[in-house]
This record gives structure tokens, C-alpha cells and sequence, in this order.
């Protein structure tokens, strides 16, 4: 993440609050105040664009943006309400897929029936892999709600200086031999998998090295600097391409600044690394070596917009929250990276999780702004 960077414009998109249809404006981006049509609509309109938000703007969701004209609550299709009671129901999907076929919607239709074929634990459709490199504001559109907010913006500021304020100890920091092909039968496939899902992505590779122990498959840490450690047990035995796929999307965005200090710290080292991050941002003449590693990680821009954010970004700070917002990030990831439902709902499933996980993964899923990314382009 470039933090001397322009702020990405909001998206804003309908997703499960009024799931995906054939409704004028679908998606709009606002860029230096002017309203764009999606490619998905062809056409260009004219109305008064709302005010643009930054980032940091907080959200609580992936805001809906409302037809034009607005239809009244009796118009909404019966099973729009069903899916927002019941998002585990495989019925409530099909019937959905049903509507969009007799509206000719061919892409939300398939859509919908790789969601029900996925929760059913079928077969479904091949991964799609020719999916052309992300640009930085659809990579941001990965990024949950939760982390839009003035806490979430301060540790995209500022995570990869709290990270270095306490940095991984233990097997993270001591595991020292890099990934190679010939490090086991599963090795090509877990490199290959790690390439794919970083050109998808368009995010660099880090340093890769094999942990001492087998799982998880990949874990996002900073030492110096950040790195993957992979697992050894997919490195003796490999996961389905597709599967490795989801775990490497996953791990790579961990690896932006907020994801990262989300998730390689534990929550007892976030708090006091942001306690520290104040004490030395309030004193410009402190010469401590925290203070030090602090200015020597944050260009002068960055170190001036993480001081504005301090306040806002620490009051009513909820590392709880924030982590969750991070993890169903790294899953949006994933299911990019992997290039199918299926895939990435076996994976969740598979790791016993909160079904708040998986309805989390199934909302991105079925929401306008993931119908956009499987769009030819």
C-alpha cells in the first residue's frame, strides 16, 4: 500500500440489503465528485453526485445505492426479504436465480445457482483463471465495511510501524528456510498458487519460508519485514489448486499495513503498540529509539495524516471488531484469488468456523461489487 497515496474514492454498491438485479444505477464510483456509470450499464447519467467520502468516512456496511426512481417496499421481490432472513438457505437462492432467468439476467442467474451448487457441497463450475490483474480501487473494494472508518484508516497509516514496535517472536521470527520447488511433493503447486493469486491480486510476493510446524497453510507475519510462512503439511500433500488459491488470496492481503497488524498481533500488542504510536507522535522532540523506528517508517505525509487520525481512530477503539472486519477481508481475497464459490465455502466449512464467517463470504458473494470482478473485461 502506497501511503503517500490519494485517498481511494468510496464505492458504493447494492449488495444483500437488495440483492443483485437489473436496477438503474447498479454501481456507481465517485471520482473528484463525478458520477460515473458502471460498464454493467453501458450509458452514461446525469444526477447531483453525493458528496465524495474518503476512507477513513465510517460505514457500517456496503451501502445500497437506491433505484432510480426509488420503488416503494411492495415492489421488492418476495424473495429479496427471504435471502436477508435466511442467507444459509439453498432454496432462497435458487428461487433467486429463478427471477434473474425471468429477467433474462443470465450473469446473476449462474451467479446464483455457483452459490447454491456451493452451499450444497457440489461440484460446480471451473474456476474462473483468466481474471485480469485488479486495479487499486477494486482491491480496495475487498476491504470490509468495518474497516472504513477512522480506526481502520490510522492502522493503514500506521500498522506496518506497529508491527515494527513489536515485531514476531518465536518460530515467526526463527524460521529461516525459504520456499523452493523442491522443498516436497506439494511445493509447485503451493508456489504456483502463491504467483497466480498475486497477479490476481496485483500485489507483490513476499519472502516465503516454510514454518517449522504444518499448519495453517499460509500465515501473514513481520519480522524486519513482512513475510509468509507456509505450512509444511501442503508442502507433503497439496490442496486442490483452487483451494490454494483462497488460502494464498487471503494471506497476501494480510499483508497491506491494517490487515497485517490485525492480524500478526495479538491484541494485547495492538493496544500498547498504539499507546506507544501516541506517546511518540505527541512529542516531535522525543529521540527514543521507538520514536526513531516510528519516523524512519512513515514518510512525512504519512506521519501527518496518522497524527490527525489518532484521536478519532483510538476513541472507542474495537480490536474485537476491527479483527473481524480483517478476516472477512482476507476471505473476499480469497474468493478472487480462487476464482469460484465453491472453493472458498469448502475451506471456511472445513475450518469449523462461525457461520457469521461464512455469511459474511456469502454477502460479498452475492453483492454487485464480486458480480463486476467475474465480468469479461
Amino acid at each position: 500500500m502506497d501511503l503517500d497515496a490519494a485517498p481511494v474514492p468510496e464505492t458504493r454498491v447494492i449488495s444483500w440489503e437488495a440483492p443483485p438485479g437489473r436496477m438503474d444505477p447498479v454501481r456507481r464510483v465517485v471520482r473528484g465528485g463525478r458520477p460515473e456509470a458502471s460498464p454493467a450499464q453501458g450509458r452514461s447519467f446525469i444526477s447531483k453526485p453525493p458528496p465524495p467520502l474518503s476512507v477513513g468516512a465510517t460505514e457500517t456496511r456496503e451501502n445500497p445505492i437506491p433505484p432510480a426512481p426509488a420503488p416503494s417496499s411492495d415492489t421488492e421481490p418476495e424473495v429479496f426479504r427471504q435471502l436477508r432472513e435466511r442467507p444459509l438457505d439453498t432454496a432462497t437462492y435458487e428461487q433467486l436465480a429463478d427471477f434473474f432467468d425471468t429477467r433474462g439476467d443470465t450473469a446473476r442467474a449462474a451467479l446464483m445457482r455457483e452459490i447454491v451448487e456451493a452451499l450444497a457441497g457440489r461440484e460446480g463450475p471451473a474456476p474462473r483463471l483468466q481474471h485480469p490483474p485488479l486495479t487499486a480501487d477494486e482491491r480496495a473494494g475487498l476491504r470490509h465495511p468495518g474497516l472504513r472508518t477512522p480506526a481502520g484508516e490510522l492502522l493503514a497509516c500506521a500498522g506496518i510501524a506497529l508491527c515494527r514496535l513489536f515485531p514476531a517472536q518465536g518460530r515467526a521470527a526463527d524460521a529461516s528456510e525459504p520456499l523452493r520447488a523442491v522443498a516436497g511433493p506439494g511445493a509447485p503447486a503451493v508456489l504456483d498458487a502463491l504467483h497466480s493469486s498475486a497477479r490476481i491480486l496485483s500485489v507483490n510476493l513476499p519472502e516465503l519460508v516454510l514454518a517449522d510446524d504444518d499448519s495453517p497453510p499460509f500465515a501473514a507475519a513481520h519480522t524486519d519485514k513482512p513475510r509468509l510462512l507456509v505450512g509444511r503439511a501442503i508442502i507433503r500433500q497439496a490442496l486442490s489448486a483452487a483451494e490454494l488459491r483462497f488460502h494464498a488470496g487471503r494471506a497476501l492481503l494480510s499483508l497491506s499495513p491494517d490487515l497485517l497488524a490485525l492480524r500478526a498481533m495479538k491484541g494485547a500488542q495492538l493496544l500498547r503498540a498504539l499507546a506507544l504510536l501516541s506517546t511518540v507522535l505527541k512529542d516531535p522532540k522525543d529521540s527514543s529509539a521507538d520514536a526513531k523506528l516510528v519516523r524512519d517508517t512513515l514518510s512525512p505525509r504519512a506521519l501527518e495524516r496518522t497524527l490527525e487520525l489518532l484521536e478519532p481512530g483510538t476513541r472507542d477503539f474495537k480490536a474485537s471488531s476491527l479483527v473481524d472486519a480483517a478476516r472477512d477481508s482476507a476471505n473476499r481475497a480469497g474468493l478472487v484469488a480462487c476464482g469460484a464459490v465453491g472453493p472458498a465455502v469448502t475451506v471456511i466449512r472445513a475450518r469449523r468456523s462461525q457461520d457469521a464467517e461464512l455469511v459474511e463470504l456469502l454477502r460479498f458473494a452475492a453483492s454487485e461489487r464480486y458480480l463486476a470482478l467475474r465480468a469479461p473485461r
